[in-house]
C-alpha cells in the first residue's frame, strides 16, 4: 500500500517558510500505524522487548 494514497489533505500550520519541512497537519484515512505509547504510560520501547524475550523463552521450550 502507497502510503500516500491515505492522505486525504494536507493543511501547513506552522513554520510555512520552512517548505517541505513546515509542520502540517494531514488528514488520513485507514493508514496503517503502530502506536509506541499510550496515554496510560506504556511504552512498546520498553514492554516490546520484555515480550518478545517470553516469546522467543516459550519458542525454545517447545
Amino acid at each position: 500500500m502507497l502510503l500516500a494514497a491515505c492522505v486525504k489533505s494536507a493543511e501547513r500550520v506552522a513554520y510555512e517558510d520552512l517548505g517541505p519541512e513546515a509542520v502540517l497537519r494531514l488528514e488520513v484515512e485507514e493508514m496503517p500505524l503502530i502506536v509506541l505509547a499510550d496515554c496510560h504510560g506504556g511504552d512498546l520501547y520498553e514492554i516490546g522487548p520484555a515480550e518478545a524475550r517470553s516469546h522467543r523463552t516459550t519458542l525454545k521450550n517447545c
